[in-house]
């Protein structure tokens, strides 16, 4: 018998089916070794490194940068000396201008009622005037704290001292201030408290400039502080009163009026001191009256932001609410810290 090798014991089609069967085999061997191959999956791809001074270096990742940062620095070598940094030229930071932040609140709330607010001016309407009161009273409180402002810039917080000349555009915006607040021409309402709204923003223009000037001392906060607590206490007392001067019971209407009247002398003072705060904190600190001052912003802004639905006037006992006397509480503890603070 004859000896027949092994390999001929399989067809061509039986080694073609070898062969598949091996081949996935070898390519799984194949990718194992490439896996677990040291330095097979290192990334090679540049990468961006920021130098002291500021540059993007291109830094490849490889067994010669680790080598590199290997190598020490042999003990006793002199070390470079290192460079300036580039100079480069910094702009100063300019302090804010004393003054500034006062007087562009009081040209915002002036310029409001006047420009930006729905029909603008109201009492001097002849016919929209007539039929919102509430929203005239407001404007007439505002205008009246307005004018105690505008005195007390011209007066004490733009002069060193008594012998120092008044701001000639403080004097023409005070004096057109002064016009009365429902006169329909010859010259119009309007028109003279724009004229001072230009005076005053004609002072801003000044004091940016140098040529004018506002002093932050404790005796002019004082001076402020004392303005603003006559007025409110006029306030308060027409929130309180039961009778009129001529002996006749508060009505509905003139209790409405006294609510919004006193509704926006009390927000322009608020707008107001939240300026002082942050300006006269040195002067505030020295009398130690700065919880003072946060106290009476606080009062200050919850007498503004009352807002009933319907003004009632209604007597203590009764069931409806008197919001008179609502907003005559939170004057009243302002002008309690007004008068601590006057003290020192």
């Amino acid at each position: 018998m004859k000896f027949v090798p092994h390999r001929q014991w399989f067809s061509k089609a039986s080694n073609r089916y070898y062969y598949f069967q091996i081949l996935p085999l070898v390519l799984g061997i194949l990718l194992i070794s490439c896996v677990f191959f040291p330095g097979c999956t290192e990334d090679t791809t540049p990468k961006e490194m920021v130098e002291p001074g500021g540059e993007v270096a291109t830094k490849v990742a490889g067994p010669e940068s680790q080598v590199k940062e290997e190598i020490a620095e042999p003990q006793g070598a002199i070390p470079e000396p290192s460079l300036p940094p580039p100079t480069t030229i910094e702009q100063p930071i300019s302090s804010e201008i004393v003054g500034v932040a006062f007087t562009e609140k009081l040209i915002e709330l002036l310029n409001y009622e006047l420009n930006e607010r729905f029909w603008g001016w109201r009492p001097n309407d002849l016919l929209v005037g007539r039929l919102t009161d509430n929203v005239n009273e407001f404007q007439l409180g505002t205008l009246e704290a307005v004018r105690y402002t505008a005195i007390k810039l011209k007066e004490s917080l733009t002069r060193f001292g008594d012998a120092d000349a008044y701001d000639p555009h403080l004097v023409e915006a005070v004096n057109l201030l002064m016009n009365r607040a429902d006169q329909f021409w010859f010259p119009s309402t309007e028109s003279q408290y724009k004229e001072a709204l230009k005076e005053l923003q004609g002072f801003l223009e000044n004091l940016k400039q140098g040529k004018s000037r506002f002093y932050y001392r404790t005796d002019n906060l004082l001076s402020l502080i004392a303005s603003y607590k006559d007025l409110l206490g006029n306030c308060h007392e027409n929130l309180v009163k039961e009778t009129e001067p001529d002996g006749s019971r508060v009505s509905y209407f003139r209790a409405d009026n006294y609510f919004y009247y006193s509704q926006g002398v009390t927000h322009v003072i608020y707008e107001m001191l939240k300026t002082v705060r942050v300006g006269f904190v040195a002067q505030l600190q020295t009398i130690d009256a700065v919880a003072l001052m946060d106290k009476i912003v606080e009062d200050l802004k919850r007498a503004s932001e009352c807002a009933p639905w319907l003004i009632t006037n209604s007597l203590d006992d009764d069931i409806l609410a008197n919001h008179r006397y609502n907003l005559a509480a939170s004057i009243s503890s302002a002008l309690h810290n007004m008068s601590t603070m006057l003290r020192y």
